[in-house]
């Protein structure tokens, strides 16, 4: 992705109309498993963002053409009839899918996860996609509503070029306990390993490709069972939250702010009101409507063995977020 053919289907001739980026870019970034999704749908709810779809994802080479032309809305319908067969949520999570709903950025980009441990970082590819995908919403959006932009690999260690690629940009930054998200990321990839998860293999081409060679498919199946393939989880992990301590203070204060997932879910409207205060966002205070409903999951033994055995070395990230050892504590 993108796949769409050079001709008169796709924007490539209508690519001199595009002007600037967006006058506001807002990076919402966290690992993977830590309310990201949530947060980002219920910012776009308020009505008060532009935001990156799975429709915009899919059709990203004729944006343009579709809308000129008229074929927006036809090609949406046909999205979501093929939607259909995929059920009625994501499959990994509770949110319901829909080609109108909000995406993240990464599917966009060349690279993303060739097996649980490792990810070739959004950080370190060509962001050109994302901006030209930034400019046609721009100019297919007359409103010039701030885009927000979501991706949680760039979380990882991929912030500072964010900012490096987009100075003007502001960061939300969502945390929750290290244990629920590592043990949510395994549970996630050994649900995504058993089956093929539609939704995800029609925007994640190498997630798809994981299927047509049986060993990988088994490779990453066993990883999600041994410890030692449980301990290269950790440790990307424990990389991120190291990376975020020691490069959190070189982006513009006042264009960052971080928030905790369990805050969010217990008191959602003082979050969501921190949000929009310290960003200065154009959110009404009638928009502020969100309080998630977490599933209650238990911890599996081998997940918590391993966090145990290394929670000394995270404990810089937990004292600064102010989390407890375990979650349950927090």
């Amino acid at each position: 992705m993108p796949s769409g053919l050079l001709s008169e289907n796709s924007d490539e001739a209508h690519l001199g109309k595009l002007g600037l980026l967006p006058d506001r870019l807002i990076f919402l970034l966290g690992p993977h498993r830590s309310g990201t999704t949530y947060l980002h749908q219920a910012l776009v709810d308020t009505g008060a963002f532009d935001y990156i779809s799975y429709y915009d994802l899919v059709e990203f080479d004729r944006l343009i053409v579709n809308q000129e032309t008229g074929r927006r809305e036809a090609v949406i319908q046909s999205l979501r009839e093929e939607m259909e067969s995929f059920g009625r949520t994501r499959g990994i999570d509770h949110m319901p899918i829909n080609p109108l709903h909000a995406e993240e950025y990464g599917f966009l980009l060349e690279k993303r996860y060739h097996n649980i441990q490792q990810a070739s970082h959004i950080s370190n590819t060509n962001f050109e996609p994302l901006k030209t995908l930034c400019r046609k919403k721009r100019f297919l959006s007359p409103e010039q509503k701030p885009l927000i932009l979501k991706d949680p690999i760039d979380f990882y260690d991929g912030f500072i070029r964010i900012a490096e690629n987009f100075p003007t940009a502001q960061f939300i930054f969502i945390h929750r306990h290290p244990l629920t998200v590592f043990n949510s990321h395994i549970q996630m990839w050994r649900s995504l390993i058993k089956s093929k998860n539609p939704w995800l293999a029609k925007i994640d081409h190498s997630y798809d490709a994981v299927f047509d060679s049986p060993q990988l498919l088994q490779a990453i199946h066993l990883s999600t069972l041994r410890p030692q393939g449980l301990q290269l989880v950790f440790e990307k992990l424990y990389n991120a939250y190291n990376f975020y301590l020691n490069h959190i203070q070189h982006l513009v204060p006042e264009q960052v702010v971080s928030v905790r997932y369990e805050d969010l879910c217990n008191t959602p409207s003082d979050v969501l009101r921190l949000i929009i205060q310290k960003l200065d966002l154009p959110i009404a205070e009638e928009c502020l409507d969100a309080r998630p409903s977490p599933r209650k999951t238990a911890i599996l033994p081998e997940v918590e063995r391993i966090y145990r055995a290394n929670a000394e070395r995270i404990e810089p990230y937990l004292n600064h977020l102010h989390y407890s050892l375990m979650p349950d504590e927090s």
